[in-house]
């Protein structure tokens, strides 16, 4: 069965200064995705926030953005991301199952939550999708819905709502995809649980 077209993005948690995903991460923020949860891109040797953490993690300002993630309920755009790994390394990770006039969800966690009780804190209508299987590709919104950093407790939990065999586990894939029934839901309690439903 193919799927209906909808995505569900695995972003990181970005610790802003005023609260998640309100800038790159602090100090603390950099050194709980490096150190502790070893994120790949966050690890990797090219990025501003590590290059800060690695010369002894003060000073900065990091760029606006030094990741997909901190940007991603601002702009609405998410990428299947690239392959940090084995021989196809460098490739991107290529949407072929994203459509346009689909939902496109946002989910993190923080460190000191479980995997099953990951987060949905937003999600957008794709209205365009670009690159290919040999440039990165990315699904891109007019605008979204956020669930408020106040209001994270009422955010729905991913797992509710998509199920897989042998129990919530991410992985190191950025993505999956969603049926639409599990996406009409998701985007209702997303919209509730921003003040919109």
């Amino acid at each position: 069965m193919r799927p209906d077209g909808h995505v569900a993005f695995k972003v990181t948690w970005v610790y802003g200064k005023t609260g998640p995903f309100t800038s790159p991460c602090t100090a603390e923020g950099r050194e709980t995705n490096i150190q502790i949860e070893q994120k790949v891109w966050c690890s990797h040797r090219e990025n501003d926030c590590y290059k800060v953490y690695a010369a002894g993690n003060k000073g900065g300002p990091v760029k606006r953005s030094p990741c997909y993630d901190v940007g991603a309920f601002s702009d609405w755009a998410f990428s299947g991301g690239v392959l940090h790994s084995g021989p196809r390394r460098g490739q991107p990770i290529p949407l072929r199952f994203a459509k346009t006039g689909k939902w496109a969800f946002l989910t993190s966690k923080a460190v000191d939550t479980k995997e099953s009780d990951r987060l949905v804190l937003g999600c957008f209508e794709i209205t365009d999708i670009t690159g290919s299987d040999e440039e990165e590709m990315w699904v891109s919104g007019r605008t979204g819905e956020r669930v408020p950093n106040s209001s994270l407790q009422s955010a729905p939990r991913f797992w509710k709502f998509y199920r897989q065999s042998g129990g919530p586990r991410w992985g190191s894939g950025l993505f999956r995809y969603l049926s639409d029934g599990q996406a009409m839901r998701l985007r209702d309690a997303v919209m509730k649980a921003a003040g919109k439903g």
